[in-house]
């Protein structure tokens, strides 16, 4: 893939928080988007759309025994940008690339495959997850996460260049039977929705704004330290019908 960052059709404002507080920064955040699905990583992993390695760097946290990671980001732009942000281990790797442009020949195949927060990117996300089928090992697992609730979405959405928010049902349709079993599906972060809806929905606040960045250093960071640890410790016990997020576990079939 050639470097050409003014032909980057990935991109859109993905880049909002350079040089600023970012969700890589919010580190409960991080370690409550893993811990939800933590039983089912493995130790060869493929991370679908990279980003700002924020992941990336919280899988090998949460990890002494890994034998590879490969994270591939489709955005020339936020791959130049981000694939030296942390100093990794030699078992960790990057490469620009599309989940449709890889294929087995590429790394071999993985037990485990992170989708957090990409699908959503993804025009064609059952094309993406039938074609993900291929790069897993026998038994091995698809890890998704997902912004929920299409009535949420917003401005905000649009400007990540979302096609869409999930539920339950919009999640299953995209899921092949044959291909996978959904081994678990729900939603989290109830307290969310409502941030989301009073200042994306309702006030309309742009992230790529002074406004937008302010909003995730303040707020985000009172978000971070005190909402994300009380959920996190309510949902243990209770599974929610409503959250900003739906997860997805697939088992290969």
């Amino acid at each position: 893939m050639e470097e050409n960052t003014t032909q980057d059709k990935y991109v859109h404002g993905m880049d909002w928080g350079q040089g600023e507080v970012s969700l890589s920064d919010l580190n409960n955040y991080r370690k409550y988007q893993y811990d939800l699905v933590a039983k089912y990583v493995g130790k060869e992993i493929l991370e679908v759309g990279s980003g700002s390695r924020g992941f990336t760097k919280q899988i090998l946290n949460e990890n002494a025994d890994l034998n590879k990671i490969v994270s591939i980001e489709p955005s020339v732009q936020l791959h130049k940008l981000y694939k030296d942000k942390y100093p990794f281990p030699d078992f960790v790797s990057s490469a620009c690339k599309d989940i449709f442009e890889l294929d087995a020949s590429d790394f071999g195949t993985f037990d485990t495959i992170f989708f957090i927060h990409v699908l959503e990117h993804i025009e064609k996300d059952k094309a993406a997850l039938d074609h993900t089928h291929s790069l897993l090992s026998k038994d091995g697992y698809v890890l998704i996460e997902v912004p929920a609730l299409q009535w949420l979405f917003s401005g905000h959405d649009e400007m990540l260049g979302h096609y869409r928010r999930y539920n339950k049902s919009m999640m299953k349709n995209i899921i092949d039977p044959n291909k996978y079993d959904i081994v678990k599906l729900w939603y989290q972060d109830p307290i969310g929705v409502l941030g989301s809806l009073f200042f994306f929905k309702l006030r309309k606040i742009k992230l790529k704004s002074d406004q937008g960045r302010d909003l995730v250093s303040k707020q985000g960071g009172i978000y971070d330290k005190y909402i994300i640890p009380f959920e996190k410790q309510i949902e243990k016990f209770i599974t929610f019908p409503f959250g900003l997020s739906l997860t997805a576990v697939l088992k290969k079939k």
